[in-house]
């Protein structure tokens, strides 16, 4: 385990640098295996009728691989990593442009995301996106809400 804060505030980068490789790459068993058991999943924007977290390594890779795939990422740009005075938070603020992979829609999104690692292991994870973006590229609000249930049940 890291003992001082130049140490903690590396193996904060490493998890969050591996975050976006894995999961870019569809890793997700190596993606997952960065996660605390309790780790928590936050989208603190998400409309109402959407679910704004996931708490635990399983929910959170249930979510993410009923959600891998939907667009696809042309180009990230506007990568700026920021430490915080906490070794083991994290912020980075990026940007991509893709597409809607069913329509080819464009689908040009901004984040700020904070990482936090403790022992190693990422415990909490919350994006802050423009959900504006997303109902755009699927053709509205209704069809937005729509990507999320099947048969009535919710997909991711």
């Amino acid at each position: 385990m890291a003992t001082n804060d130049t140490e903690k505030r590396m193996i904060t980068v490493a998890v969050a640098q591996s975050y976006q490789t894995l999961m870019r790459e569809g890793r997700w068993d190596d993606w997952s295996n960065l996660w605390a058991e309790d780790g928590l999943l936050e989208f603190p924007f998400a409309p109402e009728g959407r679910p704004s977290s996931y708490q635990g390594r399983k929910a959170i890779l249930d979510y993410m691989k009923g959600a891998a795939g939907k667009f696809t990422i042309v180009e990230a740009s506007s990568t700026r990593i920021q430490p915080m005075l906490d070794p083991e938070v994290l912020c980075v603020e990026l940007a991509i442009k893709g597409m809607m992979t069913d329509t080819g829609a464009p689908y040009n999104q901004k984040y700020v995301v904070f990482f936090v690692v403790k022992d190693g292991k990422l415990q909490n994870y919350r994006e802050y996106w423009n959900p504006l973006v997303s109902m755009a590229a699927h053709g509205g609000y209704d069809q937005w809400m729509a990507s999320l249930t099947r048969d009535g049940e919710k997909k991711v």
